[in-house]
Formats: structure tokens, sequence, C-alpha cells
């Protein structure tokens, strides 16, 4: 029994020591790692600036992303205006429903129409299409409305025909505080400048806009279709009451209102979040490239890294340390390092967010603040980890190449990239799981799939280029020129950087080439092919006993303008076929804004020239007392509407069934007047209608708006140059970090090419050697890797071409639906440049190569 009691504890004795023994080698690898990697860091700069690079461009697409999703959530109800809203479109709503509500919560109506305002006093008065909102003394009842000067804000309901305008509508106007303006035929003093709202939205983000107080409805007249009259009733639940019961109780008194929507703050940033989750998740493939191409330059740069501790790694497995252990301290390294890189990448990303905010906060009334998560470092930490593992596999893999017997012979073993089964089934897993986190939980995950596809398709290309280049120059006769003669031999040996170059920079000139592609021709369209289409104005809310007043008035301005004018009548979808289409069509579908509320529709005799029918008949004139209607192509596509099928209409207050009899191939690019339904003109010439007209002017000059408004206070004109610039200005600034993001994925391919020269750094001492002791001159070996060069480039240029023209087509005529042209200015702007960049680095890294010292070489050393 003793003797079994003495055993046990021998046993126990000899586990705990192996454990201390275990925990002591591990304390001791650590600080190897540590102490090694403090004496070679400066060896591996070229991974610690790519990988920084690349994981800084991640952070901050996260961090960003992050900060902007949660100031749309905590301020969902600020940007909405209340917990939930009451939007009854262009029709004042049930007051006693509405009464009812005042009842348990707080209520603020609001009234959004579109009209002109005008100067009055000055040598040339000007006027601006803007969008008023007249707010009670209940607004806002979330969140704060930025002004000035102080006190101007509470003047709007005390005093009458008073109205704050925003900054871009002071500055255009030139207008001064206290100064007279004109809205329709009424004057109002302008008595301070409105610099923000929460509840931003529509011309709220990018059009020009003011604030009245509610008593300003009672002064205009706003039943005219141009108006686009809205109203809105915001509704606060009281602190304490229960949100979801509040909720329910208020869709209950609502549940039988077929002109109402209600809007919950949870939903109130959708079509903002939907265009930061896209705009993000574009942002992070690219970023996700970059990190790939600096994959490539960090395999070659720890081959070169481990081949200058060649002898390092043979001493250490001569004194008994295995294959395993060696790796293990290369793997520790690289955790080490990620851990500090991915650190302060993170932690540098925040610098950005302040950057970030002043845009957002000018252009959406949005503040951002960077705040630290977890989440977002993990996954930066885990993307860096999963990169810098699969393409260090085969590099450090390469260990096993290394013999201690190297020692005892004197010999430099150049190591190669090692794989195994087992490594390649590795690292394709741990691909698999890279591109799961940026598919799986994306806006678009399919979309995320077809990119990565995309980059592996581009990927293989290029290196099958580059195999087929050395293959074919591996055929070729020797020619008589010496430099050419080198750079082939370069170029075909069995350790040339060709498929490193013609990859790495191969990807990056791709992606450039494209986005340079898709931004050329998007600014192209806009900038040069839709004025040169468009009109110059648009006339929205003439009366139909105001048609020919407006025409005379038109024609007196200039005789040869061309006006076109189109009856105009306000529609709602209540029905297809029998059933709400509300109830099995969401906001996810391409034309739920058809249904959402009520659309503007027209009629004509004559099928459109620029909308062709593509499917069914015109009117049929037997059929004159019935509604007839003329479909857009897209939208009945979207809907799997069929002709024939019916359409109930809602046409002021009365519920009127349509036959759908023909499709049209809508283009709404043009900026003419289309309409996505045509009502037979036998029918609907009964309805009340107004008139919306456009015209282009042989001389721009002759047109005076204020004279028109004069005229005609209600009408409203839209300049349609002004609202291309603001589009234009946005994309511009859309491209632009684009473009910056794709530029950095070129400077990671060049470090990538030159930590592939540094690699090969001693195969080009000593070929530059054998140049030097067989006589060549330094001009003949430049030249040599000049024409090196040249060949490589051109092959990744053809083939980059290749695909930077099919993805940019595909993107702009599938995406953007606008016509494609190649821009030879871009393509020659961004191969010149890089071409020359790649150049000139590659000559700076190859320099140090040029002057071998001789007798070091010769004696191995």
């Amino acid at each position: 029994m003793t003797q079994n009691l003495q055993i046990k504890q021998k046993e126990k004795l000899k586990s705990k020591m192996e454990k201390l023994s275990k925990l002591s080698e591990y304390k001791l690898t650590l600080i190897y790692a540590l102490r090694d990697l403090s004496r070679n860091y400066k060896k591996i700069s070229s991974i610690i600036l790519t990988l920084f690079i690349s994981l800084f461009i991640l952070s901050a697409i996260f961090t960003i992303e992050d900060s902007l999703n949660k100031e749309l959530n905590n301020n969902s109800r600020a940007l909405l205006g209340g917990d939930i809203e009451i939007d009854y479109n262009r029709n004042v709503g049930n007051l006693e429903l509405i009464n009812q509500v005042k009842e348990f919560a707080t209520v603020s109506q609001m009234v959004e129409f579109s009209t002109m305002i005008s100067t009055t006093n000055q040598t040339k008065n000007k006027s601006i299409f803007s969008r008023i909102k007249t707010v009670d003394q209940n607004y806002p009842l979330f969140g704060k409305v930025g002004y000035e000067p102080s006190g101007a804000f509470e003047k709007l309901q005390t005093t009458e025909n008073t109205i704050l305008v925003n900054e871009n509508i002071f500055k255009n106007l030139n207008l001064e505080i206290n100064d007279k303006i004109k809205v329709q035929d009424k004057l109002f003093t302008v008595i301070g400048i409105v610099k923000s709202v929460p509840d931003i939205g529509g011309a709220f983000v990018f059009g020009d806009f003011a604030l009245a107080g509610k008593q300003t409805l009672e002064l205009l007249k706003l039943n005219n279709l141009g108006s686009f009259l809205n109203y809105e009733y915001k509704v606060r639940f009281n602190d304490g009451d229960n949100p979801k019961a509040l909720s329910k109780k208020i869709e209950q008194l609502f549940k039988d209102e077929k002109k109402v929507r209600l809007r919950y703050h949870e939903k109130s940033d959708g079509p903002l979040k939907r265009i930061i989750d896209n705009f993000s998740q574009f942002l992070s493939l690219v970023s996700i490239s970059a990190m790939l191409i600096a994959g490539i330059g960090i395999a070659n740069t720890l081959l070169s890294f481990i081949n200058q501790n060649n002898m390092s790694i043979a001493v250490k497995k001569s004194l008994g340390f295995f294959s395993k252990d060696v790796k293990i301290v290369y793997y520790l390294q690289l955790l080490i390092l990620l851990f500090i890189i991915s650190t302060v990448a993170y932690s540098f990303s925040f610098f950005l967010v302040p950057i970030v905010d002043v845009y957002l906060s000018a252009g959406l009334g949005l503040n951002i603040e960077g705040s630290f998560s977890i989440l977002n470092y993990f996954k930066v930490f885990s993307v860096g980890l999963l990169v810098l593992i699969i393409f260090s596999i085969p590099t450090i893999n390469a260990i096993d190449q290394v013999k201690a017997s190297n020692l005892f012979r004197n010999v430099f073993q150049n190591l190669q990239f090692y794989y195994s089964k087992k490594s390649i089934v590795l690292s394709l897993l741990l691909l698999s799981i890279l591109i799961s986190l940026f598919t799986i939980g994306s806006a678009r995950p399919i979309y995320s799939l077809g990119y990565f596809g995309a980059f592996f398709v581009c990927l293989l290309v290029f290196y099958l280029l580059s195999n087929l280049i050395i293959k074919l120059f591996k055929g070729l006769k020797e020619h008589p020129n010496i430099s050419i003669k080198v750079s082939v031999k370069n170029i075909t040996q069995t350790k040339s950087i060709t498929p490193i170059t013609i990859m790495s920079l191969g990807l990056g000139v791709t992606l450039l080439l494209t986005l340079a592609f898709v931004g050329s021709n998007f600014k192209r369209e806009i900038a040069k092919s839709i004025p040169e289409l468009a009109p110059d104005y648009f006339f929205i809310g003439i009366q139909s006993d105001e048609r020919q007043i407006f025409e005379d008035l038109i024609f007196d301005m200039d005789k040869e303008a061309n006006l076109e004018i189109v009856p105009m009548v306000s529609t709602g979808i209540l029905k297809i076929n029998g059933i709400d289409p509300n109830t099995y069509i969401d906001s996810s579908n391409d034309s739920h804004w058809v249904i959402r509320n009520d659309r503007r529709s027209s009629w004509a005799d004559k099928v459109l020239k620029d909308n062709p029918i593509v499917e069914g008949k015109w009117w049929d004139l037997d059929r004159p007392d019935k509604l007839q209607i003329s479909l857009d192509s897209k939208i009945a596509k979207d809907f799997n509407i069929k002709i024939g099928d019916i359409f109930t209409l809602n046409i002021y207050g009365r519920e009127i069934e349509g036959e759908i009899v023909n499709f049209r191939l809508v283009d709404y690019r043009d900026f003419t007047i289309n309409f996505a339904m045509l009502l037979n003109p036998q029918f609907a010439k009964n309805i009340p209608h107004e008139y919306l007209a456009t015209s282009k002017f042989k001389n721009l000059e002759n047109f005076n708006e204020t004279a028109l408004l004069d005229k005609m206070p209600s009408l409203s004109i839209i300049k349609i140059t002004d609202y291309l610039e603001k589009v234009t200005d946005l994309l511009n600034k859309v491209f632009i970090a684009v473009t910056v993001i794709s530029a950095i994925t070129i400077v990671i391919g060049l470090i990538v090419i030159s930590s592939a020269i540094i690699v090969q750094g001693k195969i080009k001492e000593f070929q530059n050697l054998i140049f030097k002791i067989l006589g060549f001159s330094k001009v003949e070996v430049i030249l040599s890797s000049i024409i090196e060069f040249f060949i490589i480039f051109t092959s990744i240029i053809l083939i980059a071409l290749f695909f930077a023209v099919i993805g940019s087509q595909f993107i702009i005529e599938n995406i953007f639906q606008i016509t494609w042209k190649f821009d030879l200015s871009i393509f020659l702007q961004v191969t010149i440049g890089i071409g020359l960049a790649t150049l000139i680095l590659i000559m700076i890294t190859n320099y140090k190569y040029l002057s071998p010292k001789v007798y070091p070489l010769i004696r191995n050393q």
C-alpha cells in the first residue's frame, strides 16, 4: 500500500516537473523569439510596412462603418423625428385619429412642400427651387436644430411671414438677415440661417431647404401637384411608457386608413444604411485585395529573411533543434509582429474619424465618434492572421530543406517555397475562412463571392501569363545584343521574379484601371452626354387654365425655345389583380418606389420615340370608356406583371380599375419627361389635371425666372445643371476615396516587387560580379533591366486592360445602365504613371547590387 502511494507520488512529481519543464521551454522560446525579432526587424521592414498599410485600410473601413452605424442606431428617433411617423403624403389626414394619439403621446405636425424662393430688392433678382418644412412649437421632438442668430428659430412661431433658409440659399441669393424674399406671391422675412435639422432626408440631405412656421400653410396655395405636398405627424412617447404597446395601439387606430403609412424609428435609416453597407462592402473587398497582394510580398520577404538566417538555422539543428522547434520560433515572431501591427493600425484608424466627421456633419448632419470595438479589432487581427499563415506556410516549410551538414561545407543553400499536400489543404481551408469573413453577413454576399471569383481568376491568368512568357523566351533564338540577352536570361531563369512581378503588379493595375474607366465613363455621361440631351429647365405645377399663359411667356423670352408640355395627374396603385401589392412586394424590390406613394402619371396619343413598346399593343380605341395602362417594362419585370393584369388606381379619391395593355422601355437617364405609367388619353383627358413642361432654350440668357414667377407664382422651376453639379460633386468625392484605396493597392504591389528583388539579392550580386569580370559596363546592366521591365510590363498592361475593359463595361452597362466608352487618356495616364513608378523603384532597388565587392563573393562570404 505504501509502495503504491510512493509510485503515485513519483508519477505526480514527474508530471509536475514535465509541466514546469514545458512551461520553462515555452518561456525560453518566447524570450528567444522576442530577442531575435528585435535584432532582425529591419530585415523584414517590407512585411511590417505592407501589413500595416493593409490592416490600416481595413481598420479604417471597419471603424468608420461601425461609427456610422452606431450614430444611426443611437439617433434613429432624431433621424425619423419621433418614435413613429404617421405619413399621409398629400392629404391632411384623419385629424380625429391624430387627436386620439395626442391623448397618450406628444405629436408634432409638419408639412413639407416644394416651391420657388425669390429675391425682391436686388438689381437682378434671383430665384431658387427649395423644399420648405413648416413646423409647430413641438418641433423637434428629438435632437436639435442648428441655426443662427440666437433666438431665430423660436421667432418662427411667434412672428408671421418669417423664414429660416439654409446656407446654400443664403449664399446663392446673396441674402442678408432681415431681407425680404418672395415665396410664391407672399413676402417673407429672412430671420436667420438653418445649418442642420435632426430629421434628415430627401432634399434635406442634398437639396436646398428652409424652415417656416405652421401658419405659412394658410398663406400659400399648395393644392397643385408641383408642390409635392407631404403631411407628416411625428409621435413621441412619454418617458416610462411601453413603446411596443403604444406602437400596436397606433397600428390599430390607423388600420383602416388606406392613405397612411407608418414608419418606425428602428427602420428610419434604411436607405442611408443600405448605401453605407454597400459602399463599405466594396471598400472592404478592395482592401482585402490589397492584403492578398501584400501576402505575396510577405512570402517573398520572409523567404529572404530565412535565407539570410540559413546558417543560424543550421547551427540550431546541429545543436539538436528539430525543424518543428525552429518553425515555432518563426510563427511566434509573426504572431508577435501581427499583434503589434494590428494594434497600431487599428489605433491609427481612429485618427481618420474626425476627418470623415467633418464631411458627414457638413453633408448629412451626422456626427460620428470613434469607439473601440473588440469585435472589429478581432476581425482585423483575424484577417491579418489568416493572410500571414496562408502565405507563410510554404515559406516557413522551406526550413525543412536546411541541413546541419551545410556548416561543414561552407555552402550557401538558396531555399525555395515548399508545398506539401497537407499544407495545400490547410492553405485552401484558411482561404475559405477568409472569404467567408467578407461574404457571410455582408450587404450582398453574392457580389462578394463574385468579386473573389474574379480576383482569383485574374490571379490565375497572370500566373499562366508569366509561365507563357518564360516558355516563349526560352524557345527564342539568342539575340546578338548583350543587354537583350541578359534581360531574356533574367526573365527565364529558374528563380526569376517574373511570376511575382506579373501577378502582384497585374492585379493592382487591373483594379486601378477598372475603377478609372468606371469613374471616367460615369463622369463623362453626366458632364457631357446628359446635358446635350437634357432640357435646361423643368416647370412643374402649371394649372390647366395657365397653359397658354405659360407658353406665351416662354416664347416671348425665346421664340426658338424647344418646349414640351404634357398633362400630369396623381395616381396611386392600391391593388394588383385584387391584392394589395404592399403585402408581397417589400422595400428590397428595385421598383418598390412605385407603390410607396402616389406617383405622377400622364397620357399620350402616340407611342413616344424614346419609350418604345417592347410587349403588347398601343391603345385600343374601341374601348374609350375603359382605363388602359402602359407600364415601364422594368417595373413589370420586378413585379412579375403580365399583359392583361389589372391595376386598381386611386385617382383623386376614386378607385378605378385599369388593364395593362403594353410595356415600354423607359430611359430615365436623359432627363426628359418620363412616366412609369401612361394612361389612354380617351379615358384620362376627362380627369382634372395639371401640366408638366421642359424647355431647352436657344439662348439661355434670355430666360428670366423672376419675370415668369411674377406672372405664375405657384410655378416650380428646376434647373437641371444645378442638380447635375451636386451629383457630380458627390460622385467625385466617392471616386476619390475609391481611387486612393486602389492606388494604395498599387503601392503595396510595388513593395512586393521590391521585396522580390531583395529575395534575389544574392543571385543578383553573383550575376553582376560575373558581368563585372567579363567587362560589362553599368549602362549595359541597367539597359538589360529596362528591357526586362518593358517586356514584362507590356504583357501586364495588355491582360490588365482586357480585364479592366470587361469589368468596367459590366459595371457601367449593367449596374449604372449607361453607355460605356473606352477612355484613351485615362488608360495612358494610369499606364505611364504606374510604369514610371515601377521602373524607378526597380532601378533604385537594383542599384545597390550594381557594384558588388569581388573578393568576399569569391570567398563565399
